[in-house]
């Protein structure tokens, strides 16, 4: 009888474990890898807060002067297209960065090589020229968020847009709603020249 029983007993317990009773089994651990994630974008630019992740210096991104001469060629003249001003001497303007050296480098090019940051300092995709009174003292580093220029709005946030695209850069939301409301009011996104620029 006894030996009946304990083979009754033990008939239970292969049963009572196949249908998973007994001790719970331990979960398989979540890694980062096996975790999903959605990220929001604008215009296919990734949209996140700005971010220093290293050090910011001017003279990672360095520029010769002479490009000034291939900006004013691109440009057809000696002109401003924030402002439609025109200069007698391109002694009179500055060289403009239409995303900021210190703007791309907390929207990603912290983590960019060396070769990177030089390329996006000369680029001629993102330089124009401006006014020392508007490049110094009204633009500056700012972004879409806080400064427009008056003139060639549409053509400015398209060049924004191209420029971040090129070279992966995010861009923080308030930004995205600025060139937003901009490029939804737009025409066309052509460089419109004033009468000083050659071929007009």
């Amino acid at each position: 009888m006894a030996g009946r029983h304990a083979i009754l007993v033990s008939t239970l317990a292969l049963i009572w474990a196949g249908c998973g009773g007994g001790a719970a089994s331990s979960p398989t651990p979540t890694t980062p890898s096996s975790t999903s994630s959605s990220t929001t974008a604008w215009r296919g630019i990734v949209i996140a807060d700005e971010y220093r992740c290293s050090p910011y210096t001017p003279e990672d991104y360095s520029y010769s002067q002479s490009v000034e001469d291939d900006i004013i060629a691109r440009l057809g003249g000696i002109y401003s297209p924030y402002t439609a001003e025109c200069f007698g001497s391109k002694t009179l303007t500055d060289i403009e960065h239409m995303v900021a050296r210190s703007e791309a480098h907390d929207s990603g090019l912290c983590a960019a090589d060396d070769g990177t940051r030089s390329s996006f300092g000369s680029d001629l995709d993102n330089l124009t020229l401006a006014s020392p009174s508007v490049n110094r003292y009204q633009k500056g580093a700012k972004d879409a968020t806080d400064w427009l220029p008056p003139n060639n709005r549409c053509w400015f946030a398209a060049t924004i847009v191209k420029v971040r695209l090129k070279y992966g850069l995010t861009i923080d939301s308030l930004e995205a709603a600025a060139l937003e409301e901009v490029l939804t009011s737009c025409t066309s996104l052509e460089l419109e020249r004033p009468v000083c620029a050659s071929g007009t």
